[in-house]
């Protein structure tokens, strides 16, 4: 729900990290202070500092301070500011008198400035220092950015204000019957009016009615909807209620809200059915996290992915791991996303009164605030809760004594949903939908153990969704099997078990001691869509994660500080798996080669190397320097590439591949890589070569690309090399770090003996950058680009 007549206020802000927590800011404190805009946070890029190995990214208070002009209005009005989420606390001033404050970062809040006023100084207190009594916990997998990190508001009502509209719907292809719960701010100065009005998706108006408010809280029967339009991810129909709050013929508030017409059925031992048909949930995760801003993300970037999501095929989202922003849902809302909404706690265990207060007070925020939103169908009430915790009394049977808390809360805020919980096994029975953690060929056995692992999953659990499976790549890196020098063997319990993760001892397993190339995440994850794809009872499952996100507990992986199981990296740019999805689920035409990225390769002449090709389209051929190597057609029941997979034989030297795929309508689809093939593999790395080229960044600005190739005493790539360089401005220049990509770390793991950084020239004198393997500085290269740099800029 949000109000009609309202004045975004993401501009114009003065932020200060360092004045005094406890003094007011005035319009004085504030004209040295920098200007920043909505959404931001002060953590957007310290938290991918590779040397913060012992160190901790800046958890604290700062201070944002914004003058508001309040619109003149009628006597009685009153003005309202809403904060969409501040992360993790916030105390809220105008004029320096204290107006309210608010506990969690995700969800939002409203407060009313004081009367009368017609303009003053807003100043809003955000705080992140690490609190046990507040989820998430610190021991999370994800960072906990401080900030104001989604959009505020400001709107003006008249004396009395909607404060909340619940619709409960009961639906079948007949009928859709509503019934209406309100809540007004405060008992109403007089009898008002709520005129409503409900339009079709196809914008014709389906009904007019009001209704008599007298209390602070009313509910009231709606006139039915006949033959309703049926939301559903293929045709995501969405009908708008206007509500308009009347004293006479004065409206005193007005709000909108969208609302979808659907019913489903989650029978114990599946599958899932959505309004009378089985549904597949094809899903994958999503956190609020994007390089150079953190968990402030811009809503053209939150289009971008989500439309992303949808083009890969998925029908599914489970927000990872707490309520993300109003824009994410109204794009679930609008383009059929499937939504697992998640309460924020995360690991940790359970704390005493305080905690559970917050906790409570957080789960009712989000169920009352997304509400109406007919993407949402689960309510997921934690996750992990098996961890270590931080609270000393802490144990399994508290917190399961108080999940089931949480449960019988959440069902008696909404019985129409589910609710569900990711690996906690004590809490199983307690909700009604559960995800063991099932991590085939990443924390434990082989990729080729899933069907039977989840098959005794299906059995032992009424009612299951995989949530978290994959695996980290590090884009780039690409090659032949093995991808580990010793495989693990079979095993039939594939549990991420504390300390798997990121520990450095235990068995051996593919997330330690595997290669994190693409290759071999292409292959796993074909591996479990084609399972997930033929079990009929399965209800879905949700690969993990859609995009590469930031996390305090990795910094020895190939990007430090980067959690890099996602389908794109950081900065939104797909990986190969991207493609491999859009292959099976994607509803556009795609061809794809292994890969654009795998630009050198190394090939014994006389021995074939297989090529792999994703595609939707029935036949693809492959053509290698302009000579055919034929047609294959696809088959989803073969494996890998669904059966598109060519054996060839390179000579040294470079070489064109392109495939075509023939799509049904007779348009062709193709797409071409180029590779240099080198006919035996090197010796060891002996030294960095270098070279730049003109480049942007994913923003569009103009840069300079940085690259090296660790090559052997004979100047053979060594494309098995892949410790980690550093990247260093020695002068003249500034590097596009700290982005947590490949391209915007100035320490990153190589990918196939290769590693490059984004940089920006800064003078007219020569720059230089070194660049020298982090466990041996002495193998490196410096980089001189010489003036002038015009011409790299293509200008």
């Amino acid at each position: 729900m949000h109000h009609i007549q309202r004045t975004l206020l993401n501009t114009d802000w003065y932020f200060c990290p360092d004045h005094p927590p406890d003094q007011v800011p005035t319009a004085d404190d504030i004209h040295s202070w920098p200007a920043v805009s909505l959404p931001h946070s002060w953590n957007a890029l310290d938290v991918m500092e590779p040397e913060n190995r012992h160190a901790w990214y800046r958890r604290g208070t700062a201070w944002y301070v914004r003058p508001v002009a309040v619109p003149t209005t009628p006597p009685g009005s009153r003005n309202w500011i809403e904060i969409e989420a501040a992360a993790m606390k916030a105390q809220v001033y105008f004029n320096g008198r204290f107006i309210g404050d608010h506990l969690g970062g995700y969800t939002a809040f409203t407060l009313e400035i004081p009367s009368p006023a017609d303009s003053g100084l807003l100043a809003v207190r955000v705080d992140n220092t690490p609190d046990p009594n507040l989820i998430p916990s610190d021991m999370s997998d994800f960072f906990l950015y401080g900030g104001l990190t989604r959009n505020v508001w400001l709107y003006q009502t008249g004396p009395a204000r909607i404060d909340a509209l619940f619709l409960d719907i009961d639906v079948s292809p007949q009928q859709a019957r509503l019934f209406l719960r309100g809540r007004l701010d405060g008992p109403p100065p007089h009898p008002l009016t709520l005129a409503l009005t409900l339009t079709a998706p196809d914008s014709a108006v389906v009904w007019q009615t009001r209704v008599q408010v007298n209390t602070a809280r009313f509910e009231t029967a709606l006139p039915p909807v006949d033959r309703p339009h049926l939301w559903s991810p293929q045709d995501p129909a969405l009908y708008r209620l206007e509500a308009r709050l009347l004293f006479q013929d004065t409206v005193c508030d007005e709000v909108q809200e969208n609302l979808g017409f659907r019913y489903f059925d989650f029978p114990p031992g599946g599958p899932f059915y959505l309004n009378g048909r089985r549904l597949l949930l094809f899903g994958t995760h999503r956190h609020e996290d994007w390089a150079g801003y953190g968990s402030a993300v811009p809503e053209h970037l939150t289009r971008q992915e989500l439309h992303r999501i949808r083009e890969a095929g998925f029908n599914f989202i489970r927000l990872g791991h707490y309520p993300q922003s109003p824009a994410v849902l109204e794009l679930c809302d609008t383009l059929g996303l499937i939504v697992w909404e998640e309460l924020p706690w995360c690991r940790g265990g359970v704390g005493g009164e305080i905690f559970r207060q917050n906790t409570r007070r957080m789960l009712v925020e989000m169920i009352e605030q997304h509400y109406n939103r007919p993407s949402i169908f689960f309510w997921g009430l934690g996750n992990e809760l098996d961890w270590e915790s931080e609270h000393p009394d802490s144990t399994d049977e508290k917190v399961l004594d108080f999940l089931q808390e949480l449960n019988s809360l959440a069902h008696q805020l909404d019985p129409r949903r589910l609710t569900g919980l990711r690996r906690f096994e004590p809490g199983a029975s307690v909700v009604d939908v559960y995800s063991p953690s099932i991590w085939s060929g990443w924390y434990r056995g082989q990729y080729q153990d899933y069907e039977a692992v989840l098959q005794q999953a299906l059995t032992r659990y009424p009612r299951v969704i995989h949530l978290e499976w994959g695996g980290d790549s590090h884009p780039g890196r690409h090659g032949l099997p093995p991808h580990i020098p010793q495989p693990p063997p079979s095993e039939l319990d594939h549990a991420e078990l504390p300390g798997l993760a990121t520990g450095k001892s235990g068995p051996t397993r593919y997330s330690r001691d595997g290669d994190w190339s693409e290759s071999y995440i292409l292959d796993l994850m074909e591996w479990h869509i084609q399972v997930q794809q033929t079990l009929p009872n399965l209800a879905g499952s949700a690969q993990w994660v859609f995009k590469d996100f930031g996390t305090p507990l990795r910094p020895e992986n190939p990007i430090p500080y980067v959690n890099q199981k996602g389908l794109l990296d950081r900065a939104g740019r797909p990986k190969d798996a991207w493609y491999l999805f859009r292959a099976y689920r994607g509803h556009s035409p795609v061809v794809y080669i292994e890969s654009p990225t795998w630009p050198v390769r190394t090939a014994d002449p006389a021995v074939p190397q297989p090529v792999k090709v994703y595609s939707n389209c029935p036949n693809v051929e492959l053509f290698l320097d302009g000579r055919s190597l034929g047609q294959k057609q696809r088959d989803t029941a073969k494996f890998p590439c669904a059966g598109l997979v060519w054996q060839v034989t390179f000579t040294p030297g470079e070489h064109t591949l392109r495939a075509v795929g023939y799509n049904q309508d007779g348009s062709q689809t193709e797409h071409t890589i180029k590779q240099r093939v080198y006919p035996n593999p090197a010796g060891p790395t002996a030294r960095l070569v270098g070279w730049t080229e003109p480049a942007r960044t994913p923003d569009g600005r103009p840069a300079v690309r940085i690259a090296v190739q660790a090559v052997d005493a004979q100047g053979v790539p060594v494309v098995a090399e892949s410790r980690r360089v550093v990247f260093s401005a020695v002068a003249g220049i500034r590097l596009w770090d700290n982005r947590g990509t490949p391209d915007g770390s100035r320490l990153v793991g190589l990918a196939n003996g290769r590693a490059n950084i984004l940089t920006f020239p800064t003078e007219a004198s020569p720059a230089e950058v070194h660049v020298f393997l982090e466990d041996a500085p002495d193998i490196g290269t410096r980089i001189v680009l010489p003036p002038p740099l015009t011409g790299i800029f293509g200008s």
